[in-house]
């Protein structure tokens, strides 16, 4: 990264002399610090980025599907997740009661496969959670919401990775019946820590809004609590953040994909082998990339990857390694052996590469020859397995 480019794209936080002036009436004790004005403003501003009727701000994306699953009450119930994710999407669903049930990947694209979803909805399903994974919205999402409808289910986007990324010209988290959001530190936008709800439901989100704050009603003067609430409330400071970015978040995803490009282009000859196939979305989708998924060809050690690309000042990671479905906290409570071969087998072949907005494209270039380097150093005969066996390969499109 050099110093021009940073100033040349503004940094973290482009607005910076607007956050400070905001922030100094704090300090100063002209503004409130928490659930003020400027929480209010980041809520109707990004419900009206996303199309949405209601924002309900949140200090994470946990408490935000915390929020969810207790106003759907979801005690006793099933909630159906993919197995590519964070903790949050297990941890959330038990700690409000609900009973975790997973469905497979489609190992084209990483996200939740329609047909697994299919064969394990019921009438025990109170919702069903897509995960928008690294950015790349997922294209079935709509059939996932018609399904659900059938099954007086509730479909939740989970656009963690999401913000600013559309299908069909329709942005992430309009399309469910609910979504959630973080502002992370990582994320694609930032608060330092955040969460929103979004909802076009009026009832749904004045309980949200209530849970969210302690369970006090947010249409009454007085200190009615009328629900079991938590403390989930974000700072105005973090507020005054996300607006800030909420301004550049299109400047922000534009970056990214011109960054995937680059890699994109170094990594087309690996690619056209078989060897390591980018995870990109579909022609409809405009992803986020938030992160730049690479699936390797079986036989490849990306241990090995890592590790020499480390030696060299270069970092790539694996996202969620072990899959949710195989975290400690799952497996005492429920029985997943078998339930997601896809994502096992698709989550323990990939490595991601970074991809930021401080990162620019002869940064991007430079990283990519150094992975195919990497790689090639890796790769295994073409098409043979240490066994001698011919090599299927998992990744290729469906």
């Amino acid at each position: 990264m050099t110093d021009e480019y940073t100033i040349a794209t503004g940094g973290t936080f482009p607005d910076k002399e607007w956050v400070l002036t905001e922030i100094e009436q704090m300090l100063d004790g002209e503004a409130r610090l928490t659930m003020g004005d400027h929480c209010s403003a980041f809520e109707r501003e990004f419900a009206d980025y996303v199309g949405r009727d209601h924002g309900i701000v949140t200090n994470s994306c946990t408490s935000a599907l915390e929020t969810v699953f207790r106003t759907l009450d979801v005690r006793g119930e099933e909630v159906i997740v993919p197995p590519q994710t964070f903790a949050a999407n297990g941890s959330s669903v038990l700690s409000t009661g609900g009973e975790l049930r997973f469905a497979d990947i489609d190992p084209s694209d990483h996200n939740i496969s329609l047909e697994s979803v299919e064969e394990r909805i019921g009438d025990d399903t109170a919702a069903v959670v897509v995960v928008h994974f690294a950015g790349n919205v997922c294209e079935r999402t709509p059939e996932l919401r018609a399904l659900c409808e059938e099954h007086d289910a509730v479909l939740i986007e989970d656009c963690s990775h999401a913000h600013g990324a559309e299908l069909d010209d329709r942005p992430a988290g309009s399309m469910g019946h609910v979504a959630c959001f973080s502002f992370y530190a990582t994320k694609v936008m930032t608060t330092g820590e955040g969460g929103m709800i979004l909802t076009d439901d009026d009832e749904f989100a004045r309980e949200a809004a209530a849970i969210r704050n302690r369970g006090l009603d947010p249409e009454t003067e007085y200190s009615r609590f009328e629900f079991l609430g938590s403390n989930y409330r974000l700072s105005e400071l973090a507020a005054v953040l996300g607006r800030s970015q909420l301004e550049h978040v299109d400047e922000f995803v534009d970056h990214r994909n011109e960054i995937a490009l680059v890699y994109d282009d170094v990594l087309a000859e690996l690619a056209a082998e078989g060897v390591a196939r980018p995870v990109s979305p579909p022609s409809n989708v405009r992803s986020s990339y938030w992160r730049y998924p690479v699936a390797l060809e079986d036989g490849l050690d990306r241990t090995r990857i890592r590790d020499r690309l480390e030696e060299e000042g270069i970092t790539v990671d694996f996202a969620y390694d072990p899959p949710l479905h195989r975290q400690p906290f799952v497996t005492e409570r429920c029985d997943t052996d078998g339930v997601a071969p896809n994502a096992e087998a698709a989550m323990s072949r990939h490595i991601c590469l970074p991809i930021h907005r401080d990162m620019s494209p002869e940064d991007a270039k430079h990283v990519g020859e150094r992975v195919v380097s990497a790689i090639r150093e890796e790769e295994p005969d073409p098409g043979v397995s240490e066994g001698g066996e011919p090599v299927a390969n998992a990744y290729e499109s469906r």
